[in-house]
């Protein structure tokens, strides 16, 4: 499905990631503001829904944003644990909940409009060409990194027992990891690889240094 206005929708995701981002979270020594909660609370319910529209299904929009939550608590567990120390456990609760706000209102923003709408959308926001290039490079080498490692795992189990890749990871953790590491070696090598062939096709057009 065709996204219409990619510049506007863009902006207006934009705009929701910017205001999620920035609500008080009572750092200063204030209580949480109840508009800040209530932001945080509101932005999942309209990923979802969003992402309902466009992957079809509840379910699979919740899915989709509970893979964010690894990575959210990855990066912002110490914050939240170091806050929630010196400023007591709301503080802490409230970047939790802004950091898995704004993550959800960017997932669902990307998701909906999707790669090429992407690339439409900013380059309808005007800005900076070379920027936009190298956002479109990054987007065709991520899907074929993805596409990549999807083949790659599903090799794996071919010449394997059948059983899922991370099924190994409690039973022999260390040949698993190992495993999975010179997967991930393939993967950087291959898009070493591929980024030297994108700049000499790019160097055969003409083009300049970057």
């Amino acid at each position: 499905m065709r996204t219409a206005s990619p510049g506007l929708v863009l902006a207006a995701g934009c705009a929701v990631v910017v205001l999620s981002a920035t609500a008080p979270v009572g750092l200063d020594g204030r209580p949480v503001p109840a508009t800040s909660w209530i932001i945080w609370g509101t932005m999942p319910i309209a990923a979802v829904w969003l992402l309902r529209s466009k992957r079809g299904g509840v379910v699979v929009a919740s899915r989709q944003l509970a893979l964010l939550l690894p990575t959210v608590l990855l990066l912002t567990l110490p914050a939240v644990l170091f806050a929630a120390a010196e400023n007591g456990p709301a503080v802490g609760c409230a970047l939790l909940a802004r950091a898995l706000a704004t993550s959800a209102a960017g997932l669902a923003t990307v998701t909906y409009l999707g790669p090429v709408a992407l690339i439409v959308g900013l380059r309808a926001l005007r800005l900076p060409g070379r920027l936009v290039d190298v956002v479109h490079a990054m987007l065709v080498s991520l899907a074929a990194i993805v596409r990549q490692a999807n083949e790659m795992l599903r090799a794996r189990t071919a010449r394997g027992t059948g059983s899922a890749p991370w099924t190994g990871l409690l039973s022999n953790p260390g040949e698993t990891v190992r495993a999975f590491g010179r997967i991930v070696s393939a993967l950087l090598l291959r898009s070493l690889e591929r980024a030297e062939a994108l700049e000499r096709a790019r160097r055969a057009r003409g083009a300049g240094p970057w």
